[in-house]
């Protein structure tokens, strides 16, 4: 057996320190070394591959990633040296223009960050690499992964990504701003008259009518179209396949979205989300850490945030209030993954630098740094997960957690619910019904065209 070989998976599994992750080292294929170059004093000096890393995050994620890569620099022996490089999200889409172009244009990146839902899009559109092979050969199975997190990454029988973390979500509620409008901030809202009422009791207007603190707003922040339908018990894929927003209940649950918009006023609505446009209200500026916002439908990456940006304000996090009662179902799991595009000439050192930042290690790092949640299932095990009481909730979570559809629309149909929920509902454009059977008519048309069903 090749000795570098061996070494290399002894210093993984001593840093990573998860015995049960062994077998995503089985049978990894020998790094080779980079070329020598003189450094013309008669020294010979790797000259490293420059591989860049497409990202669009910011703040605590993109921190925590760039100081893994830093650790994968320093440890790799395949003689390549990795480079965060931002790029901005694509506004009101869940596409990356710049990776598509630079695709098509023959420069992808080694990396690029995808979120996790629309892997099966950007492989079945030619964008991402299949990495079966490197994959299988560094041990990667379904039986590490839970099975959304698996799916997600998957096209075809093919593998065109690795899942990097996961994450659920809830009710985020300002006890402090609670306690100051006399609102039982032991007893938040659990079902949606008490979520209606608080939100009342905790709008601020100014003297022109302007809304300057809100309750609740029902469409910001993870109050989507998915949450309110999962939380009234709507589906959004039957056992054929077929995408179904028109589900009874996710036109009952958008008939509620309405009209309780209704009740704050459409104007106010909108001018919260005018505001925040554009990355206006990421991190400290987020209207819940600025007090803005007393309530919110956020996720479990808050809770890095409040230990950062609010560590003196006292929070607390329930499940999100249904019709009956508490609804956890409402949660549903997202997350994030890295994929190598397509293209892109060297996609042997690509994946080893992927196999780290999505391995035990890599994962544990950013998951911890930034409070999302493994999807590897042992490293989710870790006992650091459920140790701030906050985090606790949402870990409680995942087991009910949904996820979206893993079809290879994924990012359209993302884009046309967002459409719908924000505006042409809200508006009145369209009624729920129409907005929603008008998405399951253009998306199952175009699955049908590519023969998805089949």
């Amino acid at each position: 057996m090749d000795t570098q070989k061996m070494l290399s998976r002894r210093r993984f599994l001593q840093v990573s320190g998860l015995a049960t992750s062994a077998a995503l080292l089985a049978a990894c294929p020998a790094p080779a070394a980079a070329p020598a170059a003189d450094s013309g004093d008669g020294e010979m000096m790797m000259e490293k591959k420059k591989l860049e890393a497409w990202s669009r995050m910011t703040d605590l994620a993109q921190e925590s990633i760039k100081e893994i890569i830093d650790i994968y620099n320093e440890k790799n022996t395949m003689g390549v040296e990795v480079e965060f490089v931002y790029i901005a999200r694509t506004a009101g889409s869940q596409a990356d223009e710049k990776l598509l172009t630079a695709v098509a244009g023959g420069t992808p990146p080694a990396l690029h960050y995808a979120d996790r839902f629309t892997v099966p899009q950007f492989a079945h559109e030619g964008f991402f690499t299949d990495i079966t092979d490197f994959a299988e050969a560094a041990g990667v199975t379904k039986e590490l992964y839970f099975d959304f997190a698996w799916d997600e990454t998957v096209y075809k029988g093919g593998i065109y990504a690795l899942s990097f973390d996961t994450d659920t979500r809830a009710l985020w509620y300002n006890m402090d701003i609670m306690e100051e409008a006399g609102v039982d901030s032991i007893s938040p809202p659990s079902n949606l008259d008490e979520l209606r009422a608080a939100t009342e009791a905790l709008t601020v207007r100014d003297d022109t009518g302007a809304v300057t603190r809100y309750g609740f707003n029902p469409i910001y922040d993870q109050a989507w179209l998915y949450t309110w339908g999962f939380g009234f018990g709507g589906s959004f894929q039957d056992d054929d396949r077929r995408i179904t927003f028109a589900h009874p209940q996710n036109i009952e649950a958008m008939q509620f979205v309405k009209s309780f918009i209704d009740e704050i006023g459409v104007e106010d609505i909108d001018a919260m989300l005018a505001a925040c446009a554009g990355g206006n209200c990421r991190g400290e500026n987020d209207y819940f850490w600025t007090g803005q916002s007393a309530m919110t439908c956020s996720g479990n990456w808050k809770v890095a945030q409040h230990h950062r940006y609010k560590p003196d304000t006292n929070y607390g996090v329930v499940p999100m209030p249904g019709p009956d009662g508490p609804a956890p179902h409402a949660s549903w799991a997202g997350g994030w993954s890295w994929a190598v595009p397509f293209g892109y000439d060297d996609v042997e050192s690509a994946f080893d630098a992927c196999f780290y930042l999505c391995g035990p290690e890599g994962q544990l790092k950013y998951n911890k740094d930034t409070f999302h949640i493994p999807t590897i299932k042992s490293a989710a095990e870790d006992p650091f997960f459920r140790e701030d009481p906050l985090h606790a909730v949402f870990m409680d979570l995942l087991p009910v957690s949904h996820a979206r559809p893993p079809i290879p629309l994924g990012s359209k149909l993302w884009d046309l619910q967002v459409k719908a929920f924000r505006d042409e509902i809200p508006h009145g454009l369209k009624t729920p019904e129409e907005a929603l059977m008008d998405i399951d008519e253009e998306i199952n048309s175009g699955l049908e065209e590519i023969g998805f069903f089949s």
